[in-house]
């Protein structure tokens, strides 16, 4: 018989649902070859959740993924309640071998992890903000060996393991550098398309490789957190406000509705027009390049020579290059598909896998 190992899901967007589909479908592959039954006892939104201590069946799982697909709210669910105090969800419907995931954009899971961690569970997060929160919280929940955060900065990309075994294994990493953001990645290649940017802002948010609000990816902050994560995991004492960021509009578009800002977005058409044709007539690419070294991170748009690793990145495809003292004259890349809720979600997998 397979042990189980109860899991408690935090988000239920499209990553948590593609989780639970995964863990739904690879049962039988589990139970194989890992001896492993991934059982949800607990799944929560942002406003309501639901409990079973016995743990969900397959069936009820389906019912509730269907449930969340529709918009539904655990709150207004017949069996649901309240969220209320998350730490409190935790502590409860954890047991041994418990695993917390956290799949939500918050930061107010924080002290739940925290909890969670200091209870001997393993937790498991794609979501950034914990992680790049301050410092001191950065510290405590990274001290835990029972801590994985793979799906952070590449989704299902190997890069933070691959960065621990570089560590861990004792190679000096000098420089990263990167395109971590595959809607950025996607604007870049747009504009050597030659589409206008406005036009390719819109684009972007009309295939759902946006936020809702396209000025969370525009603004660079969420290539600026990961930079932040890994520049913490080599040991650089940083904090978000302390990585260089360059954001792609001016700070008195802040203020406009979504709908206003897409309006205004023409007014920047003739700028990255201009930018775009200054790097093809000097011969290189531009690119949204994340910088990690010398204990310092930055990222923004960078115009690259052609032979540039990071350069040759196309369309929504992640890259991230260590230059160590092993991989000096030919550095260590990891690239590939970097983004989409399949691949977060198999990210998240392999790091309950490899707690389990």
């Amino acid at each position: 018989m397979p042990d189980l190992v109860p899991v408690i899901l935090l988000g239920v967007g499209n990553v948590g649902r593609a989780l639970v589909r995964q863990i739904i479908d690879l049962r039988e592959l589990h139970a194989h070859r890992l001896r492993t039954r991934f059982d949800l006892v607990a799944v929560a939104d942002s406003d309501g959740a639901i409990f079973e201590p016995a743990g969900f069946s397959d069936a009820t799982l389906e019912t509730l993924l269907s449930y969340k697909a529709g918009g539904g709210k655990f709150r207004q669910h017949e069996l649901g309640y309240d969220q209320g105090d998350l730490t409190g969800l935790v502590d409860v419907a954890g047991d041994d071998g418990a695993i917390v995931v956290d799949l939500s954009a918050s930061a107010a899971t924080i002290p739940a992890l925290e909890s969670a961690l200091d209870r001997g569970y393993g937790v498991v997060t794609a979501n950034k903000l914990p992680l790049a929160a301050d410092l001191l919280t950065w510290q405590r929940l990274t001290d835990h060996r029972r801590m994985r955060w793979e799906a952070t900065v590449g989704a299902g990309l190997p890069v933070i393991i691959t960065l621990h075994n570089l560590l861990d294994t004792g190679d000096e990493v000098q420089r990263i550098e990167g395109a971590l953001s595959g809607t950025l990645g996607y604007l870049s290649s747009e504009l050597e398309k030659g589409t206008l940017f406005s036009v390719a802002v819109r684009e972007a948010k009309a295939c759902g490789y946006t936020e809702p609000d396209p000025r969370q990816d525009l603004g660079g902050l969420d290539a600026a957190r990961k930079a932040l994560i890994l520049a913490r995991m080599l040991g650089y004492p940083l904090e978000l406000a302390d990585v260089e960021v360059e954001s792609l509009y001016p700070a008195d578009m802040d203020s406009l509705s979504v709908a206003e800002f897409l309006a205004a977005l023409p007014a920047l058409d003739e700028m990255y027009a201009a930018r775009t044709a200054q790097a093809r007539a000097d011969g290189k690419r531009l690119r949204y390049v994340a910088e990690v070294g010398g204990g310092q991170a930055r990222v923004g748009l960078q115009p690259l020579a052609p032979g540039n690793r990071v350069a040759q990145v196309s369309s929504s495809d992640s890259i991230v290059v260590f230059h160590t003292a092993r991989y000096s004259d030919n550095p260590l890349v990891v690239s590939g598909r970097g983004a989409g809720a399949v691949n977060t979600a198999a990210g998240v997998l392999s790091d309950m896998m490899a707690l389990v």
